[in-house]
């Protein structure tokens, strides 16, 4: 009894010491009185709050673990130990403290509070979302908890239940620079973009050093296609924070989206040359037009999987009747009009419905329009996820027992990747809508053709390749062409002389190609340059390029965005479509080659420069193919010179488009299909996934 009296005075003089600041005379008396009484809970919290003190936290956590194990620890000891435990980005086994904290002496607020930040780094964000409502009554004035409601929120894509809580923060304190950024980030995300602006430009009044709101501004502006104002908000994150993860990128992309070149050849190399040393330079979409080689674009797709999209733990998967129809879900943000819906519309209603059930995914913006009609018509289940978060979504899938899903987005605006690091079926394909690997070891399948990627070139691609016969791109036939074509006049075309054409967006024109077409305008009198008004920066940075090459800019006509029927209709007011070639057309390619205009390519070195070599052999005009930028200006003249060799190309294509295997897209879904049957027979075998190639006669291994 003495020794505990003893023990007793000799905790509660060292807990005074602490209190008075002499945690040094506290720490004298705490280690003897240990050696006596190693079970005493109370000497060893105290400790760990003078080693905490200290800024040993190491220590401190020891001590924390200590008491825990003791009889008498107090919740407040529990509590500090979630605290140390999340510090050292341990958020499950912190979220255990934080609980015994809370059964020993009852909600509080702290608790709570901290459960719900572990919670949220765990990525469990609608329990961090219950923690932080359950505290809210304990403590209304707390602009940190409705600030962290409101980046959960975020998270689930649940941005108008956000934006309340941003608002609700603000109105506690205004000048939280970090709630005003992350308003303007969710005002974005909501289509709201001048009030994103306004919220943006009041966090950097408060607090004009941060980059990432210099950024997020620029997110904003590229949106409004204010590329200029975008580019100098870059500009100012790169002055003062220029080893911003993939800032490089963005600016370089910006600088190409207004076909700004000046040191173009110099920030290519440079970019490269950080990839390739593992550095987060940039993110894999601007990739796509800078000429990278494809061991380039691997390693940047990697570093940016691993760092944005780590792998999930894998869910347990049960087989289904070896009798029941093959589930496929589609996963896009696209279903409505857009290039890809164009595209792929005929597909959905060409799968055979007495071997696949089909499902479609739409986390994108829930837009009414023709084209979602007929997509929610084409699919046996349409399922609306666009205020589902990317876990969820996953569930979402495994409950639907999807056999295979498909991601069409790739790293493309509005993606979700995460989804599919949630693994949302057994099986998981990158199809159509990112022109290369995306380096996630969740996906299985990238869709391909021996034209885009070459069996010695597999290596540089994370996934396994399927092969189409043909091409890998899938088109609609049905797609409605104007009835009535458009006079050249009328779209400030002249009515005499030749029409180069090219309908590509501004950041995949180059100056070797564009020295390659001003060449062109010089050498054929009277001809003309007809491009895509992409943004008013582009234009005018082009007709300066145009007449610094000694091109009168009036040759160069601007095309506006239109619908599709009359913009396929206008196709026939141009002679020649010239393609880009770092990046290709795409979808314009298809546009092109579905109204009647032949189109003139360069294959490159990787896929997304294969494209449109891709599409015209499977249109039938492989001799619209060429490998170097000679090889194609002269092509280009030839035609130009030569109408009658345009004239049989054009009547080629305008004979074979209906029968040629680009534009069947009843074969192409066979195709599709059996390359997904096969790859379920592999998995269904218990085999790992490996490369397939489809044939009309057999599908089979490469």
């Amino acid at each position: 009894m003495a020794r505990n009296t003893r023990s007793e005075q000799e905790l509660a003089l060292a807990t005074q010491y602490f209190r008075s600041g002499r945690a040094e005379m506290a720490e004298a008396l705490l280690r003897p009185l240990l050696g006596r009484e190693p079970d005493l809970a109370p000497a060893y919290e105290l400790l760990a709050y003078i080693l905490g003190n200290r800024g040993d936290t190491m220590a401190c956590e020891q001590m924390l673990t200590k008491a825990s194990s003791l009889p008498g620890c107090s919740a407040e000891a529990w509590f500090y130990l979630g605290k140390a435990r999340l510090q050292r980005h341990d958020a499950r086994a912190a979220v255990g403290a934080f609980d015994s904290a809370i059964r020993m002496a009852g909600p509080f607020f702290e608790a709570l509070h901290e459960m719900g930040v572990a919670h949220s780094a765990l990525g469990e964000h609608p329990r961090a979302i219950e923690c932080w409502m359950a505290a809210a009554p304990m403590r209304p004035g707390s602009h940190e908890l409705h600030f962290n409601i409101g980046r959960s929120l975020e998270e689930l894509h649940r941005f108008d239940e956000a934006l309340k809580h941003y608002d609700k923060a603000l109105q506690i304190d205004s000048t939280l620079a970090h709630v005003w950024a992350n308003r303007g980030v969710t005002l974005t995300e909501l289509g709201r973009s001048a009030e994103a602006l306004a919220s943006h430009e009041r966090a950097l009044a408060l607090q004009p050093e941060d980059a990432k709101t210099w950024i997020n501004k620029a997110v904003t502006l590229t949106g409004l296609q204010r590329h200029a104002q975008a580019l100098a908000c870059l500009h100012e994150a790169w002055r003062r924070a220029p080893e911003t993860d993939y800032l490089q990128g963005m600016r370089l992309h910006t600088k190409m989206q207004m076909c700004q070149w000046d040191g173009l050849a110099q920030a290519f190399d440079e970019l490269s040359a950080r990839i390739q040393r593992g550095e987060k330079a940039s993110t894999p979409f601007p990739m796509v037009a800078v000429p990278a080689d494809q061991a380039t674009l691997l390693a940047c797709a990697r570093t940016y999987a691993h760092d944005k999209h780590p792998a999930q733990p894998a869910p347990a998967f049960t087989s289904p009747p070896a009798d029941r129809k093959i589930r496929i879900g589609y996963f896009s943000a696209d279903f409505h009009l857009h290039a890809t819906a164009h595209l792929m519309a005929g597909l959905f209603e060409c799968h055979d419905r007495q071997r696949f059930e089909t499902y479609a995914f739409a986390f994108g913006p829930q837009v009414r329009d023709a084209m979602r009609e007929r997509l929610v018509a084409a699919f046996d289940h349409f399922v609306e996820v666009s205020d589902c978060s990317d876990a969820d979504i996953a569930a979402k899938a495994r409950a639907a027992g999807l056999d295979i899903a498909v991601d069409l987005k790739g790293f493309t605006q509005d993606c979700r990747p995460g989804i599919f690091a949630h693994r949302a079926a057994p099986l998981q394909v990158n199809y159509l809508g990112f022109p290369g690997t995306m380096g996630l070891e969740c996906i299985d399948y990238v869709v391909a053709d021996d034209t885009l990627i070459r069996p010695d070139e597999f290596c540089n691609y994370a996934e396994k390749v399927l092969l189409l016969p043909d091409s890998y791109q899938v088109n609609d036939n049905t797609r409605p062409i104007a009835a009535q074509a458009p006079s050249r006049s009328s779209l400030g075309l002249p009515e005499q002389g030749f029409v180069f054409a090219t309908f590509n967006n501004s950041y995949k024109i180059t100056p070797d190609v564009f020295d390659v077409w001003m060449r062109l305008l010089l050498r054929v009198p009277g001809s003309v340059l007809w491009l895509l008004r992409s943004s008013a920066e582009a234009a005018t940075r082009l007709q300066e390029e145009a007449r610094m090459r000694g091109v009168d800019d009036a040759r160069l006509v601007w095309a506006e965005r239109m619908d599709l029927p009359q913009h396929l209709a206008r196709h026939a007011c141009a002679d020649l479509f010239l393609d880009t070639v770092h990046c290709n057309a795409h979808t314009t390619c298809s546009d092109a080659l579905w109204a009647g205009l032949p189109v003139l390519t360069l294959a490159g070195h990787r896929f997304a420069s294969r494209v449109s070599a891709s599409l015209l052999k499977a249109a039938g005009l492989p001799e619209l193919i060429t490998h170097d930028l000679a090889a194609y200006e002269d092509l280009a003249l030839t035609l130009a010179s030569s109408p009658q060799q345009l004239h049989a190309l054009r009547e080629r294509l305008a004979r074979n488009r209906l029968e040629c295997p680009l534009f069947d897209t009843s074969l192409f879904a066979r195709r599709l299909e059996a390359g997904f049957k096969a790859m379920l027979e592999r998995h269904r075998r218990g085999l790992a996934p490996d490369h397939i190639r489809v044939t009309d006669q057999m599908t089979t291994l490469h």
